[in-house]
């Protein structure tokens, strides 16, 4: 059985954070163009890296399979919207609180709901549930997240099958399987992972011969190798540029980043991306970070970026200040902030170095 609860490559972590945290940020999937061109600009390819994705069940168009993404191997479009599964949730720990935490008390209701719904011992009755039953059975859950519900659901298997629509006056519903009992003693996202694999490959198995099934994972080997943490691009655009200030502090802190990356060493990481965001403030005219985040003008995904750059800055006080005791240092090359936020920083300072002033010969 593939397990979709094994730790990720670094660039499959990257793609699930690409495809995070724009939903996170604008509460929709990005389109699939915007996922292909980020990971670019990274040297890294999201059309091999979906397809690396662990899933369980069928390959093929025919059997239920789940993975870490609603996508299954087909080519995508470039306006299609591929979304990411609780499971993923596993490996994205931003996605937990917003989506799998709520998602885990929405299932042990529907649960509840099930046991309870009425039967008759006449005719055959088909329970079902609405937002209005969800958020009386499950007060406190957050409107973002109720919105989205349908779409969650859908994608989980312990919510699929049956009927669904949506009633005259918008509200959704959904019926309520026997099935999500499966469920019961489901506590933790961990153990709704293992539970739907289980489940998943148990029906494949009875359905389709054994050449139908998922095969194992890739090797680490077939994956595509660790790419640089700073755009090899971005580096030579910055070589390149002609401009009144000295760059060579700034390269040799980006070249010593990418270097350091490739050998995850993590907390040589931390430290000079620290310095890197406490070298650039002038190439904006700004003398702190902070004035870099809140008086340059960015776009709004930029802004969000550069936002969380700034935040950044206590994680790498914490790799700088904290002293020597009993505790253990759980600092991995992981808690580095996403490439495309420092890349999105870089191509800034590219665009705002000023030009040297122009000579005039007599």
């Amino acid at each position: 059985m593939n397990d979709l609860t094994l730790e990720l490559s670094q660039e499959q972590t990257v793609l699930l954070t690409t495809m995070a945290h724009q939903y996170l940020l604008e509460g929709a999937w990005p389109v699939w163009q915007y996922v292909v061109s980020t990971l670019d600009g990274l040297d890294l390819d999201a059309e091999q890296l979906i397809r690396s994705l662990p899933r369980v069940g069928s390959t093929g168009h025919v059997g239920p399979s789940y993975g870490l993404t609603s996508h299954i191997g087909h080519h995508l479009a470039e306006d299609d919207q591929p979304a990411l599964t609780v499971a993923a949730s596993l490996h994205v720990s931003e996605l937990q609180p917003y989506v799998a935490d709520p998602f885990l008390r929405v299932l042990q209701t529907l649960i509840q709901l099930q046991r309870s719904a009425p039967i008759s011992t006449r005719e055959v009755t088909r329970p079902q549930f609405n937002a209005a039953d969800v958020e009386r059975e499950a007060p406190g859950l957050h409107r973002d997240f109720l919105d989205k519900l349908p779409g969650i659901l859908a994608l989980e298997p312990a919510t699929w099958g049956g009927s669904s629509g949506t009633a005259r006056d918008g509200v959704w519903w959904r019926e309520l399987r026997r099935e999500i009992r499966k469920y019961r003693d489901v506590k933790t996202i961990q153990e709704y992972v293992q539970t739907t694999a289980r489940l998943i490959t148990a029906q494949v198995e009875e359905m389709l011969p054994a050449s139908f099934l998922a095969v194992p994972a890739p090797a680490p080997e077939q994956v595509p190798g660790l790419g640089p943490y700073i755009s090899q691009r971005l580096i030579a655009d910055l070589e390149a540029k002609d401009t009144v200030f000295e760059l060579d502090k700034l390269l040799a802190l980006l070249h010593e980043l990418n270097a350091n990356y490739a050998d995850q060493h993590s907390y040589a990481c931390q430290m000079l991306l620290r310095a890197v965001l406490d070298h650039i403030p002038p190439a904006f005219a700004q003398t702190t970070f902070a004035g870099v985040v809140d008086n340059v003008s960015w776009g709004k995904t930029d802004k969000a970026y550069m936002k969380t750059l700034s935040a950044f800055r206590k994680p790498a006080d914490d790799v700088l200040h904290r002293q020597l005791s009993t505790q253990p240092s759980h600092i991995e090359i992981h808690d580095l902030p996403p490439r495309s936020y420092v890349n999105a920083l870089l191509q800034g300072v590219l665009a705002h170095l000023p030009a040297p002033p122009q000579t005039h010969s007599s």
